[in-house]
């Protein structure tokens, strides 16, 4: 008796083989656009790395992309009757898939993180300012790009339905899945060789491609035997390389005027506690100090750069005085922490002693101040009468608190700042309309355009946002800091702001 494939039977076949063609079509494409994860992430430096990164790369867009066609693809191959409708399904989940991939590859080049529920908030408040300034016309040419990619996906669909039997003798599925396995297994054996050695090149990449979750020693090795977890989490904690940050500074010109007849006043009270809070100012709330910034303090205030770069500008003016300078505005600057200022940019600007300094404060009508001091010093000027004649900046400790505070009689618009945001801010109260984002890696205060602030304590990074510190080193091992009370917080780190800050810092030292 001969049975005879039936009719039914034969076209489940013929859909199954266009799905698998399909979806290796998608993926080819998804490889092209997820190159720009590629391209924007920083060179791979040892052979290790760019071998990783390549097959990675490959195994991992493969497998996601294959993945969604088993899931939302393939059971429509068995239920769906109508080759025409399963073509349209096909290609809208197609089209779907990769816009979203292209906008989080872009999301990526411009932010650094991914998109995800825990991003959101982060990504909203990123991109609502640039949304809401699309016209119509921007929102057509948008529409109109999502209409052209439908229907490439539905030609691209078609020509392969009309081709499939010829296809269907080609025999290259074995292959090409082979090769995407190969890739995915390798990726995974590399990165836990990686982690279980803190091989940072390789680490640094795993928040590179969306979806990763790439196995680790710590998960895989330990619950075999094969590794031990406290030797593991010792050695992370000791290991380190030093970013070398090298730069033009600033990194962009700046083109704006300052007012000369303003006069300012930047104080910092160092090494000691406020036994009381300033008459004649505000409490504008946490403001973050490094606690290893000792007599370089005010030079990461008025550089508004943080200590891992301030040795890029050690011989560079920076932008707060050079300006203030060239529209001659009077800058008189002390620092109690060094009797030795050999800064020969700097050196005029800075008072041989603190009588002088205080007496061109109480004396003239305009002017930048900026000085570090003790209880001593600041009990010998009134804050409260001055604030009558002059903008106050003043970062302090108080004697009940964990953590510095910042007093103003500005109008700030903020209750967490960072040392960084005083150069963004003292510029911008006295007239100078540049983006801070161009000289400084902080914010103008009034008027702040981020809700994180990102800063750095000897090798560490430091990302401030809701309420928390994040203090992270080079190879992953983090802390987590409520920073009203400084105290340890269990919870899970916002790799999506880590990712951002990161990006953030980095693309200011490139610019």
């Amino acid at each position: 008796m001969i049975f005879n494939e039936s009719p039914r039977r034969k076209q489940i076949n013929e859909l199954v083989a266009w799905g698998h063609w399909f979806a290796l079509a998608n993926i080819l494409m998804a490889l092209v656009i997820s190159s720009v994860y590629l391209l924007s992430s920083p060179i791979s430096s040892t052979p290790i790395s760019i071998v990783y990164m390549f097959v990675t790369w490959i195994g991992h867009i493969s497998f996601i992309t294959f993945f969604g066609f088993v899931v939302l693809l393939l059971p429509l191959c068995y239920k769906i009757k109508q080759p025409r409708v399963l073509r349209v399904f096909g290609s809208a989940i197609a089209a779907i898939g990769l816009a979203l991939l292209a906008f989080d590859a872009l999301l990526y080049n411009k932010t650094g993180f991914h998109i995800s529920f825990s991003s959101a908030a982060l990504l909203r408040s990123e991109t609502e300012g640039h949304m809401g300034a699309f016209n119509w016309l921007q929102w057509f040419y948008l529409l109109l790009l999502v209409v052209i990619w439908l229907m490439f996906q539905l030609v691209l669909a078609n020509a392969i339905h009309k081709r499939i039997k010829r296809f269907m003798k080609v025999h290259i599925g074995i292959y090409a899945s082979s090769a995407f396995v190969f890739c995915f297994v390798v990726s995974h054996a590399i990165h836990v060789w990686a982690d279980a050695k803190l091989y940072a090149p390789v680490l640094q990449q795993d928040n590179m491609l969306p979806l990763s979750y790439p196995a680790t020693a710590k998960t895989l090795m330990s619950r075999i035997g094969v590794f031990d977890l406290q030797d593991y989490k010792q050695r992370q904690n000791l290991q380190f390389n030093d970013d070398n940050y090298s730069f033009d500074y600033p990194p962009k010109p700046i083109y704006c005027s300052v007012d000369a007849t303003q006069k300012l006043l930047f104080l910092s009270l160092r090494n000691d506690t406020l036994s009381s809070a300033p008459e004649g100012l505000m409490d504008n709330g946490f403001h973050f100090v490094s606690s290893t910034l000792k007599s370089d303090y005010l030079m990461s205030a008025v550089y508004g750069l943080p200590q891992a770069f301030l040795p890029s500008v050690a011989n560079t003016q920076p932008v707060t005085l050079a300006l203030s300078k060239a529209f001659n505005l009077d800058v008189s600057m002390y620092n109690h922490e060094t009797s030795n200022q050999d800064d020969a940019q700097n050196k005029p600007f800075y008072s041989s002693n603190w009588s002088s300094f205080s007496s061109k404060l109480n004396e003239q009508s305009s002017g930048l101040f900026m000085a570090t001091v003790t209880n001593e010093e600041l009990a010998s000027i009134d804050l409260q009468a001055l604030s009558l004649t002059t903008k106050i900046l003043f970062v302090a400790k108080p004697e009940d608190s964990a953590h510095h505070k910042l007093y103003s009689n500005l109008a700030l618009k903020t209750d967490m700042s960072t040392t960084e945001d005083i150069a963004p801010t003292i510029l911008t109260e006295l007239g100078c309309n540049a983006a801070p984002d161009n000289y400084s890696i902080g914010q103008a205060l009034q008027s702040p355009t981020r809700a994180w602030a990102v800063s750095t304590q000897g090798r560490h990074l430091i990302v401030l946002h809701k309420g928390l510190i994040t203090e992270v080193s080079k190879n992953g091992s983090f802390e987590i800091r409520d920073y009203i009370t400084n105290e340890k917080v269990l919870t899970e780190i916002d790799t999506n702001l880590l990712s951002r800050s990161i990006k953030y810092i980095t693309e200011f030292s490139k610019q």
